[in-house]
């Protein structure tokens, strides 16, 4: 089929109903899914066309701007049909004969079928059939028969997509709620500056006083102990998360010898990490045991805090005596030891613990979600097959048949679309659900 512009004067189409003595009935054309249909039945009086003479009739779509010219009709008077069958036999000259051709006091049904092109849907569109008359040497133009106007073509119903939530992985959402939970790529090794005992950032296990036993039945140990296993039990259970490094930093209270304290603090972490490898048998590499020592940097933080009447003596002392046997020293003396005492009611007990415990943890992406959006990037510029190709290694997640279909659909591979539609319309996709309703629609 060509495609042209028809440049027709304006006074040609006002006698088109006037001169035509063909007879036209059941004139229609409408859009079928990606398809034009233009049909109408011809019906052709005796005498319509002389004998020696060739009337052709050329339907036309156009809608102003645009034009399509279809299939031509013949009419053809017998004396001329039966000299070219001469000529054939006695000079090998061939005509090409349309589909669609009769003789006078015939009649033929005119079915097309044609591709939807946007500029169909741009404006209303007429048919018509343009008429032009051969014979004796010569062409003529004759009057044309209006059909259909006006005739709106909606254009084909295009499935839409909708873009997927990224998921997030067991780590990255038990760490909107577990706030010992880190990404790795935040962590860091443990150093004297790190303020692991603020309120976000760690869990605390508690110990008597002067001791590294590990008792779960001593303040909430039991529950924090079961929190952390259970925190690393799931992620390992989760494919797309990892445990990166777990930080344990044992601390005791500034109270006592320094060097004892020391010691004590050290224990306490490496106690605490072999009750956690109890139950995960972790690889060491994945531990980081710090000893903290004495909790001066938590006592300063409690001190500040809080309205004691000392307040600012006490945060001096500690601020500003590098000594820590001193420092100790000079605290249980002030003001008659009575601002120690209360450290030793107040502060000192919550600091008899293990320290903290941080974990960082690794996460993949969530990579179907991503390459689903991506593939509906492609779709929208027009490029379905590779968007079939991103998907198609990924059917198996839900997610992504929605999409995969309207690729397919895009391509005018119905069969495969429709089919794919059906399975994500069944597991809920309402997307999916209205897509199909609305083909069922347009067909």
């Amino acid at each position: 089929m060509k495609r042209y512009i028809v440049f027709l004067p304006v006074f040609v189409w006002a006698i088109f109903f006037a001169g035509a003595e063909v007879k036209v009935e059941n004139a229609s054309i409408h859009r079928s899914g990606d398809s034009i249909r233009v049909s109408f039945k011809i019906l052709v009086p005796s005498g319509t066309v002389a004998s020696d003479y060739v009337q052709r009739l050329i339907p036309v779509i156009e809608n102003g701007v645009d034009s399509l010219a279809l299939d031509e009709i013949e009419i053809i008077g017998k004396r001329k049909q039966k000299l070219r069958r001469r000529e054939a036999v006695l000079s090998g000259k061939t005509y090409e004969v349309p589909f669609y051709q009769t003789v006078n006091g015939g009649e033929l049904q005119y079915d097309c079928v044609l591709p939807y092109e946007k500029w169909m849907g741009r404006a209303p569109v007429d048919l018509s059939l343009l008429c032009e008359r051969e014979g004796c040497c010569k062409v003529e133009p004759l009057p044309g028969i209006f059909l259909c106007s006006d005739v709106k073509l909606r254009p084909p119903y295009v499935p839409s997509v909708q873009p997927v939530a990224l998921i997030p992985s067991v780590a990255e959402r038990l760490a909107e709620v577990e706030k010992v939970l880190f990404p790795m790529a935040e962590y860091e090794p443990y150093s004297d500056s790190m303020t692991v005992w603020r309120d976000r950032g760690a869990l605390k296990v508690y110990f008597p006083l002067d001791k590294s036993d590990l008792r779960r039945d001593y303040r909430n140990n039991d529950v924090t102990l079961g929190r952390i296993v259970d925190i690393l039990r799931q992620i390992y259970a989760d494919d797309r998360s990892d445990v990166g490094k777990i930080l344990i930093v044992g601390f005791a209270s500034p109270e006592g010898p320094l060097g004892r304290n020391t010691r004590l603090a050290g224990t306490r972490a490496e106690v605490l990490k072999e009750y956690v490898n109890s139950y995960l048998e972790l690889p060491d590499s994945l531990y980081e045991v710090a000893n903290g020592g004495e909790a001066w940097g938590e006592l300063r933080d409690r001190v500040e805090e809080s309205t004691f009447d000392c307040r600012d003596k006490m945060l001096d002392i500690i601020d500003h005596t590098a000594d820590l046997g001193r420092r100790e020293w000079l605290l249980r003396r002030l003001d008659g030891g009575e601002p120690f005492k209360d450290l030793l009611r107040s502060v000192f007990s919550d600091q008899r613990n293990s320290g903290y415990m941080r974990v960082y943890y690794t996460s993949e992406p969530d990579y179907n979600a991503i390459k689903i959006n991506r593939a509906q990037g492609m779709i929208a510029e027009g490029d379905f097959d590779g968007a079939v190709s991103l998907l198609r290694p990924i059917r198996e997640d839900k997610r992504c048949l929605n999409t995969l279909a309207t690729a397919y659909y895009r391509l005018g591979d119905k069969a495969t679309a429709l089919d794919l539609f059906k399975q994500a319309a069944a597991m809920g996709d309402k997307v999916a659900i209205q897509n199909l309703e609305n083909i069922e629609n347009d067909y």
